[in-house]
């Protein structure tokens, strides 16, 4: 048996909920506003009284929604009679769960028995004797019966039977609802009030269950929007560690150059550390004002949404009405409600020392600032030549380039000075390091090799035997997951197929709307897709074995969408992309944050870039630009 500390401590927790916040007491009369949030109407009268008084609306003590009063006043905000039940229910639960230490009689007979179960729908304590009676009459059969330690311990809820909901103006029990004034009214409001056919009016008991689905139908779009606002509001923590990351390494590199200098440059010194404090203070000031705009949309939702459920599964069809046009309205002005962007956000204040030895130390820049540190290769078919330089995968121990040289048939291995060292004599579409492997996407199946260029297996991408050799197919793509399976695009079929590292068994085939030209995976597993033709990228969630859209990006070139979006990558600090206007030449390469807004172009005038990967310690970008390879770094 649960002890009455244990119980205490539970019906603790639970009672908070069924607190107003203002009063912080048990709910009194709870009015309900158009956010759905609930108050006492006593605590919302002295709320309007206080600073509203006269007002024709009052913002919400919560979330600040304001709510347009009824002529009435605060009296006539809608009760949340389904509020008013529950609190009921629970002082019920509460007083039979308390009554542990003392014994409960029979309600029945009077014979001063004790009560060891209760009869939840006479709402009844009963002794043994009296149960096994109440069992054998044949209209109580199907009265459930709980034990009284079952109560005291939770394992079951006390119920109490709702009192039928009364019309207001009549007293009458309500059967019908006017959908032209959205009131529940009784027999007599359909005569006199609410007369046909001026007024349309429906029966509750009747239509009560295509209204509850009319809710829950909703429910979804809710759901991807509080897990949208979740996911954006978890990209804040990692900006603001990027941005404090960045700021420490901005200023020691401030002090670092200081401190060779005499001191006559303490004046420049003091000037740029307040500027990156300026900076820094600019951008967590907008970090937490998109931080608490996120917060505030997102308990609007989870509060809509959590209060829509309950009352649509709990509340009886009357109550439920009652409740449904506030809610429906809340809803429809709420669902679908795109996430705040976050505009203006410069992660990196970076410091870039003077090369004059004077008091002017260098400044504080808000951009990433790239250029190219080395290039490789040149047209032709040869030994350090490329034909169509495509896919590119880097990997360490010892660091090595993998190029795709798609026109000359050949998988190009390079070290880190870009010296050929062996080649792979296949046409394959890109390439990834995984371990010790290369995994190769050739155009209709993937092929893995050792890192010394020796045959290990291969793998289709179907799962029906009889389909293979006569559907066509076109592999892309090729990239590794969060959970190290290897997943491929596969261009003429528009799917993903995900796989089994270790053999190649295919574990879930998925369709996409555009073509998986090329593929990265974000640290939260997340796949980016980059098409080649529509010039878009899609980011897809596949964590339920379907590619499920999560956000769209449109990359544009001076203003203008671009023709071709191309190889892609990704690292903390968001996703790489090259695109182009569909002309050589004029390749960019464009950096978006994690949640997919353009951050900064880092290299442009590239010949045609297509596949592009970070090297394995991160530090370098390396471009697959058709004829050569370009590596970038960070200044």
């Amino acid at each position: 048996m649960a002890t009455a500390a244990s119980v205490g401590s539970a019906f603790e927790k639970i009672s908070v909920h069924l607190e107003c916040s203002i009063c912080t007491d048990k709910y009194k009369q709870p009015k309900v506003l158009d956010c759905l949030h609930s108050f006492c109407e006593e605590c919302l009268v002295k709320y309007r009284d206080g600073a509203y008084q006269g007002e024709p609306r009052i913002p919400c003590p919560v979330c600040r929604q304001e709510t347009v009063l009824p002529q009435s006043g605060i009296q006539g905000l809608k009760t949340n009679f389904h509020l008013v039940g529950l609190i009921d229910e629970f002082e019920l639960q509460e007083k039979v769960a308390f009554s542990a230490e003392a014994k409960l009689l029979c309600q029945v007979c009077d014979k001063g028995n004790e009560a060891n179960d209760r009869c939840l729908d006479c709402e009844t304590n009963i002794c043994k004797d009296c149960c096994k009676t109440h069992q054998q009459f044949p209209t109580l059969k199907t009265h459930k019966i709980a034990s009284v330690d079952d109560i005291r311990q939770g394992k079951v809820s006390v119920p109490i039977q709702a009192d039928e909901y009364k019309c207001q103006d009549h007293m009458e029990s309500v059967k019908f609802y006017c959908k032209t004034c959205e009131k529940l009214i009784c027999q007599v409001c359909t005569v006199l009030d609410h007369c046909k056919p001026d007024h349309d009016i429906i029966d509750i008991g009747k239509t009560s269950r295509k209204y509850r689905q009319s809710l829950k139908n909703g429910f979804l779009a809710f759901e991807k929007d509080i897990k949208g606002l979740e996911i954006s509001l978890r990209d804040v923590a990692v900006f603001e560690k990027l941005l404090n990351d960045n700021t420490t390494k901005a200023r020691k590199g401030v002090e670092d150059r200081a401190a060779g200098v005499i001191a006559k440059v303490k004046a420049g010194e003091k000037h740029l550390l307040d500027e990156i404090t300026t900076q820094q203070k600019e951008q967590k000031k907008r970090l937490h004002e998109h931080e608490k705009t996120l917060s505030n949309l997102l308990q609007r939702k989870k509060h809509s949404l959590e209060t829509s459920q309950e009352v649509t599964r709990n509340a009886s069809d009357s109550l439920f009405f009652s409740l449904h046009p506030v809610i429906s309205k809340d809803m429809d002005k709420l669902r679908g409600q795109p996430t705040p962007k976050m505009t203006g956000l410069k992660l990196h204040p970076v410091f870039i020392k003077s090369q004059k030895l004077d008091i002017d130390l260098g400044k504080v820049v808000v951009e990433d600032m790239w250029e190219m540190c080395q290039s490789f290769g040149k047209k032709g078919s040869g030994k350090g030549e490329f034909e169509s330089a495509r896919g590119i995968a880097a990997a360490a121990d010892p660091d090595e380039i993998a190029v795709t040289d798609w026109k000359n048939g050949r998988v190009v291995i390079c070290d880190n000075q870009g010296q050929t060292k062996n080649t792979i004599p296949i046409g394959p579409n890109d390439v990834i390091a995984v371990s010790n492997l290369w995994v190769c996407a050739d155009v209709c199946k993937v092929i893995v090799y050792r890192r010394d260029i020796t045959y290990k297996f291969g793998f289709g991408t179907f799962s029906d035997r009889d389909k293979v050799g006569k559907t066509d197919v076109s592999l892309t793509s090729v990239a590794v997951m969060a959970n190290g399976n290897i997943i491929v695009g596969d261009k003429k079929r528009k799917v993903l197929t995900e796989h089994n590292p270790s053999n190649g068994d295919i574990l879930h085939t998925m369709p996409v709307k555009i073509r998986p030209t090329y593929l990265a995976v974000l640290s939260n597993g997340w796949i980016v897709i980059s098409n080649r033709e529509q010039g878009l990228v899609e980011v897809v969630d596949v964590s339920n074995g379907k590619a499920v859209t999560v956000t769209t990006i449109h990359p544009t070139i001076a203003g203008k969408p671009v023709q071709q979006c191309r190889g892609v990558c990704s690292n903390s600090s968001g996703i790489y992309l090259a695109v182009n206007t569909g002309y050589v030449n004029t390749g960019h390469i464009h950096h978006y944050d994690c949640a997919c807004q353009f951050v900064s172009c880092l290299a442009q005038g590239l010949y045609s870039p297509m596949g592009i990967t970070f090297t394995a310690n991160g530090q370098q970008l390396a471009v697959a630009d058709y004829y050569s390879v370009k590596m970038y770094h960070k200044v």
